[in-house]
């Protein structure tokens, strides 16, 4: 046991030196030897100043002195006997101190700690004043597999006993402590326990965690399918494998002469390459007969271990089958083929981006559009190549964000910058995939100068059929037209006529009468010259001409130009706007010769069928995405099936005269203005004609 905290002696140091001890003596010696030495210098300078005779209290301070100087001398001279440290006595101090460096503590029968070393309190944090008289268990929260009862009569048993055990840091945390305890009896039933521990907390977890990687490695090594070896060159023989059955097939243990033939076959291989060659390290292919018969391939690679000499001695390997990859790396390699195929063959520029929109892959097609080599557009983002910023927008809005398919403005045309600088217009169709987590874009791209030219020259010939088509309407409406024309001049010439009669009566003329008459006639002059200038702004040819119109007045100008003469052929009509104030965005000349050509259509059919009523009906109201729609039905004899389905096709015609071209030409200009024209029989009797236009923005 270690000196307690109130001693107030210090450890001397025993040191041999010549022979003899030197001592660290401590104060109560040098006080006492400084006592001695004061009282002998006293006596000696007191008997120097005494001469005899003496009188008798010389003698008597004589003799205290003496005894004075005897007593000092007596206690130093046990003070210094006493501060004389023994050989075993420091020994058995130091041996004391060194056990109480290592984790001990002492026991009792009921469990108490009696005695807490300085190793105890490095591992359970605990100090010594706080864990003596604590109960081991309560204090520690020990955790065994045994329990306590049962450890104890084993102990008392056997003397001694060895167990490991959970117990508890002083700040929470958990500690696998491996103990050794030795049993001592003092007799009347009582013992005490001295217990050494040990921390092999941080042991565990190293032994686990490998225990974890070993299981991970032969995990690994069995899913994969990886044979290892080991063998001895010079004895040739091998050392150490796993288990081959995986590898080269067949169940444990049937096919162990199989795969050790085959491994024994290419390991001859590799030692007579090893030795020619000098090499160490070592990769190699090989193919090899499965246990089913059929042919895999391998991988391999080899350590070879020399000796001192450079003498191979041993040679650890691994094989790795690789067929598989093989022929994935085949079907890979194939449909790269067929990737650099289509990219070089598809007609059309094809551009395969990622979510950047920068460019992976483009095909053959689109560096010579573009006017670029090959390679130069690979890493290019596509946006940058469009110079119309509305259109760049767009393809960056389609790349990065999530759309409904409905809401996708494709295709979309936009104008491409090419490498000379020169701008061209390409028509974009952009579709996507998720490969493997990532979100790949494919962006189809066509020249539309071919197509736009073909749109003009179609154009023109359209605009060359209408007025053609106009024409041969005004053939068929010039009898009419004499015959409307005749009512107002009839009527001019007859009011003039009046005019001058009046005039010949002389002075009994009534003014008022004469000037009535020649109002009348100029009304009907100018009536005259109304019917001229529809005919003449109808048949004028011209470009379209788009901009905002008054629906309803449209309407009416165009279907009293087609029905002039509507009184002779007894047709009633209707009108029924959504709107009197709708704007439409048209071109008013086509849009009246598309109503013209529906309402004359209609009053022909209606006028060639024997009796019956002739109504014929216009309305209007909105339809789909800011469009509105207008609706002739009238109630003739219908269409027939057969002819409804090639209605709109050219030189289509019911009509004995007719050259079959007004409603091809009627559709044409219709899709121009971005709306559809179709044609339907109606549920009773006649037939029903719709077609769309747009509607202005500010009108809408």
């Amino acid at each position: 046991m270690h000196p307690k905290g109130g001693d107030t002696q210090t450890r001397a140091e025993h040191v041999t030196q010549r022979g003899w001890p030197r001592l660290a003596l401590d104060r109560r010696t040098i006080g006492l030897s400084a006592l001695f030495a004061i009282i002998i210098v006293a006596a000696m300078v007191k008997a120097a100043y005494m001469a005899p005779p003496f009188s008798v209290g010389d003698a008597v301070m004589i003799t205290a002195m003496i005894l004075a100087g005897l007593a000092s001398g007596g206690v130093m001279v046990w003070s210094w006997r006493t501060s004389m440290p023994a050989a075993p006595t420091l020994a058995r101090r130091e041996l004391m101190d060194a056990a109480d460096v290592a984790a001990v503590m002492i026991v009792d029968g009921q469990g108490i700690i009696r005695h807490w070393s300085r190793g105890c309190e490095a591992i359970y944090g605990w100090p010594k004043a706080l864990a003596i008289g604590r109960k081991r268990v309560e204090l520690l929260h020990c955790q065994t597999s045994v329990p306590p009862a049962e450890l104890w009569q084993t102990l008392k048993s056997r003397g001694s006993l060895s167990q490991e055990m959970v117990e508890r840091h002083r700040d929470g945390r958990e500690l696998i402590i491996g103990g050794n305890v030795r049993l001592f009896e003092h007799g009347g039933d009582r013992y005490s326990a001295v217990v050494s521990v040990t921390d092999i907390t941080e042991q565990r977890r190293a032994e686990d965690a490998l225990r974890l990687s070993e299981a991970r490695l032969a995990t690994a090594v069995s899913v994969q399918g990886i044979f290892i070896y080991e063998v001895d060159l010079i004895e040739r023989r091998t050392i150490w494998t796993t288990a081959g059955d995986r590898f080269f097939g067949g169940e444990a243990g049937a096919a162990a002469d199989h795969w050790q033939g085959e491994h024994a076959r290419q390991i001859g291989k590799l030692v007579e390459r090893a030795v020619g060659s000098g090499e160490d390290r070592l990769h190699f292919d090989f193919d090899f007969h499965h246990a089913d018969g059929m042919q895999r391939f391998a991988e391999g690679w080899a350590r070879i271990i020399r000796d001192e000499a450079g003498r191979p001695i041993r040679l650890l390997g691994t094989h790795l089958d690789v067929t598989e990859r093989r022929a994935g790396e085949e079907a890979l390699r194939a449909g790269e083929a067929e990737r650099r195929a289509i990219l070089a063959t598809v007609p059309d520029a094809m551009f395969v981006c990622n979510e950047r929109g920068v460019v992976r892959a483009c095909s053959a097609t689109a560096g010579e559009m573009l006017g670029y080599a090959p390679d130069a557009l690979i890493g290019t983002r596509l946006a940058d190549l469009i110079d119309d910023q509305r259109a760049r927008k767009a393809i960056h809005r389609e790349f990065l964000q999530e759309t409904a398919a409905a809401d996708r403005g494709w295709p979309v045309p936009v104008r491409v910058c090419r490498a000379n600088g020169e701008t061209m217009p390409i028509s974009f169709v952009v579709g996507d995939a998720l490969v493997e987590g990532a979100r790949i874009y494919v962006v189809f791209g066509r020249d539309m100068r071919p197509t736009i030219a073909t749109e003009e020259r179609f154009h023109r010939l359209t605009n060359d059929l209408a007025q053609v088509s106009r024409l041969g309407m005004m053939g068929e409406m010039a009898g009419a037209l004499a015959h409307e024309l005749s009512q107002p001049l009839s009527a001019i010439v007859n009011f003039l006529g009046a005019v001058d009669l009046m005039l010949d009566a002389g002075a009994g003329t009534d003014p008022e009468r004469l000037r009535h008459a020649v109002h009348r006639a100029s009304e009907q002059a100018s009536r005259a010259g109304e019917i001229i200038r529809r005919l003449r702004a109808f048949i004028l040819r011209g470009e379209a001409d788009m901009r905002g119109e008054g629906l309803t007045s449209l309407v009416r100008e165009a279907a009293a130009l087609a029905l002039f003469n509507s009184s002779s052929f007894g047709i009633r009509l209707f009108y029924d706007f959504e709107s009197e104030t709708r704007l439409v965005l048209c071109d008013r000349i086509q849009i009246q010769q598309v109503l013209v050509n529906l309402i004359r259509n209609a009053a022909d059919a209606m006028a060639a069928q024997d009796g019956g009523r002739r109504e014929l009906f216009i309305s209007t109201k909105m339809a789909r995405d800011n469009l509105i729609e207008i609706e002739v039905r009238d109630s003739g004899p219908g269409i027939a099936p057969e002819m409804l389905e090639r209605l709109f096709s050219p030189f289509a015609t019911t009509k004995r005269e007719g050259l079959g071209f007004g409603l091809a030409i009627s559709r044409r200009i219709i899709e121009a203005h971005g709306g559809q024209l179709s044609a339907a029989a109606s549920p009773e009797v006649g037939a029903t004609f719709r077609f769309t236009l747009p509607v202005m923005e500010d009108a809408a």
